[in-house]
């Protein structure tokens, strides 16, 4: 009887050793640490991109596909790619995009 107290005494003991022993490089204590410096490193990293992001929103204006800058009169507004006619800007009020000369008039 006393003999399977024993036995089951270092048994329990090297149980608990065994639990106790990390590897190197694995414990709790190291990894925490290094755990939390790295999520300040990713949160620091992720807020200079989101800056970034938010600083080149554009205007209401020009997020539609349709929206021609302005341009003064005598600028030219057009430019003739051989047959076809692209437009460079939008002629202000009172004047109109001469297609002959490529200008607002």
């Amino acid at each position: 009887m006393g003999s399977a107290w024993l036995y089951l005494l270092c048994l329990v003991g090297s149980g608990l050793i065994l639990l106790g022993t990390a590897e190197p490089g694995l414990g709790p204590a190291e990894s925490l640490p290094r755990q939390q410096r790295e999520g300040t490193e990713l949160v620091e990293a992720l807020q200079e991109v989101l800056g970034k992001l938010g600083s080149r929103e554009l205007p209401a204006l020009e997020k539609r596909l349709s929206w021609v800058p302005l341009c003064e009169p005598g600028e030219p507004c057009a430019v003739r790619k051989g047959a076809r006619i692209g437009k460079l800007c939008s002629c202000p009020r009172g004047t109109v995009c001469n297609l002959f000369i490529l200008k607002c008039s």
